[in-house]
């Protein structure tokens, strides 16, 4: 990606453009993402770059968790503890435990679907789903990140090529984390190459 990137150097701004619109749907590409998305406070003249989130095998835990409860109550009711108990007792009891154990696993879906990182041709932007009532949004203008770096490790996190993305900002947000994202490695290469793209367009008064 280095000489790809020294060999543009000289070349019109459109070619540049279209150098790193290249190396960028490669990324998408590799983390199963699709251009052209939008966001709730995206600008007008503001283009999406990378929309990432958690690698679906993150969600492995809770996914086993709701197998394990959803067979459960079948187990136990196998043992005959619940023997003594009416008919109607059990059926109430199973049909609560499993609308609590559907709603745990609705939560957990969404919390990793709508908890996304973005960047931008102008900035990142982290937003956390908490709940269906509350997300916390976080910005950080390209032009005021430090280097952005990479945290990555273990057996699962090397084989499924995931890890996490730490961006040192100047703003009022001190760090702004992706956590467990495909691709960690590319993820920063593009920010870092976003960043000097765009400090040598303001330096060029563009």
């Amino acid at each position: 990606m280095t000489d790809v990137y020294v060999s543009e150097v000289g070349k019109s701004e459109n070619q540049k453009k279209g150098w790193w619109k290249e190396v960028i749907d490669k990324v998408l590409v590799d983390t199963g993402e699709e251009p052209g998305s939008r966001f709730i406070t995206q600008q007008e003249d503001e283009e999406i770059v990378l929309l990432l989130r958690a690698h679906p095998i993150t969600n492995i835990g809770w996914v086993l968790l709701t197998i394990v409860m959803l067979i459960l109550p079948g187990i136990l009711l196998a043992t005959g503890i619940f023997a003594s108990v009416p008919g109607k007792f059990v059926l109430v009891g199973r049909l609560t435990w499993y609308l609590v154990t559907m709603m745990y696993a609705m939560e957990r879906f969404l919390y990793w679907y709508y908890s996304v990182f973005i960047v931008t041709n102008e900035r990142l932007v982290d937003i956390d789903f908490e709940n269906l009532m509350y997300r916390t949004i976080t910005y950080a203008n390209l032009n005021h990140i430090e280097e952005p770096a990479m945290m990555t490790g273990g057996f699962i996190r090397s084989m499924f090529q995931y890890g996490d993305v730490v961006v040192t900002t100047a703003s009022e947000q001190p760090t702004i984390e992706a956590l467990g994202v495909p691709w960690p490695q590319k993820v920063v290469d593009i920010i870092s190459r976003l960043s000097e793209e765009l400090e040598k367009r303001r330096e060029r008064g563009q």
